[in-house]
């Protein structure tokens, strides 16, 4: 039976997790749930089968099995009111829906659909199409629906600001948007704008329409924008530094002393993010695994990263596991 009742979605930090992998390229759930605790414990709302979490290398069955595991994980911990947000992507509307229906039934309580990259040219050449496919998956959705713009993994589609302004008008299904992309800054305000002028769109939803960043080292900026907060691959590697950002930056009135911890954190915090985005899931699991042991490896035909870029992308990470560790034993 879907679930009927979904819990709400807040600003804060979504933490996209990675899948990890035994030798036999089986899903490893004592990997995972280590990892899951470490972040939702610290206050971060779990993303699973999503870009980070190699979505497209599970099968129907592993991304409901996981958000299963997710919901009983969490509930054990005490972690009953932490929601769950599902990639529920799919390569048509048919499979994106009953990917969301599965998802609810699993406990997700709200999903993310990026646009499917095979037919990208032929999507593009109508913004209907677009436009169309997130109306009709919100209509056949039961949970709320997170539009996600991540151009890299889409076949370079790239939605502009009124394209995604059409769909939050037209489906009230639509919770929030993550934007990964070039100028999602400057879409934020223009999306910011719209929602200030057009009160029905928070007016016919649950909870207000969530604007997220797809990369931790815009949201100082994103956050003064109006922004909600991010769903970043960063705080997998600092989740401790990640949430004190998030503290200072919803802190009242900081003193100097905390503007300067801001600025030093998101600088810090941003030099990672620049270094991680180029490597990927490989790049992510292969800091994960020298720091905490997990499988180093993706699901075939990717490969794990070389020694030599590791190492090099580790030397990248150098000041943020630093800063991590200190403010973990603090």
């Amino acid at each position: 039976m879907t679930q009927t009742k979904t819990r709400t979605l807040k600003p804060g930090v979504y933490a996209p997790l990675p899948t990890f992998f035994d030798n036999a390229q089986e899903l490893d759930y004592a990997s995972y749930k280590k990892h899951l605790l470490n972040l939702a414990t610290k206050g971060m709302v779990p993303v699973c089968a999503g870009s980070l979490g190699e979505a497209v290398h599970l099968s129907f069955d592993e991304r409901t099995a996981l958000i299963r595991f997710i919901r009983a994980t969490l509930d054990e911990a005490g972690l009953e009111a932490t929601p769950i947000v599902a990639g529920v992507g799919g390569l048509s509307t048919r499979e994106t829906i009953s990917l969301a229906l599965a998802a609810a039934e699993a406990g997700a309580d709200a999903g993310m659909v990026i646009l499917p990259a095979y037919y990208a040219a032929s999507l593009n050449t109508d913004a209907e199409q677009v436009i169309q496919y997130y109306v009709d998956i919100c209509e056949g959705s039961p949970i709320p629906i997170l539009l996600y713009n991540f151009p890299a993994n889409a076949g370079g589609q790239d939605m502009p600001s009124a394209v995604i302004e059409a769909v939050m008008k037209r489906a009230p299904n639509l919770c929030g948007v993550k934007l990964t992309c070039g100028g999602s800054i400057a879409k934020l305000g223009r999306l910011t704008a719209t929602i200030d002028e057009t009160p029905s769109i928070n007016e016919s939803r649950p909870f207000p329409f969530l604007l997220l960043d797809g990369l931790i080292a815009d949201l100082t900026p994103w956050m003064q924008c109006g922004g909600h907060g991010t769903v970043s691959g960063i705080p997998n590697f600092a989740p401790v530094a990640s949430m004190r950002l998030w503290e200072l930056l919803n802190t009242p009135s900081p003193s100097s002393e905390q503007i300067s911890e801001m600025r030093k954190l998101q600088a810090i915090l941003s030099r990672a993010d620049v270094a991680a985005v180029p490597g990927g899931i490989r790049a992510m699991k292969y800091a994960l695994n020298k720091m905490h042991g997990y499988g180093a490896a993706p699901r075939r035909p990717l490969l794990p990263l070389k020694e030599a870029e590791g190492e090099e992308f580790m030397l990248a990470l150098r000041d943020l596991i630093e800063l991590e560790t200190k403010m973990a034993k603090a």
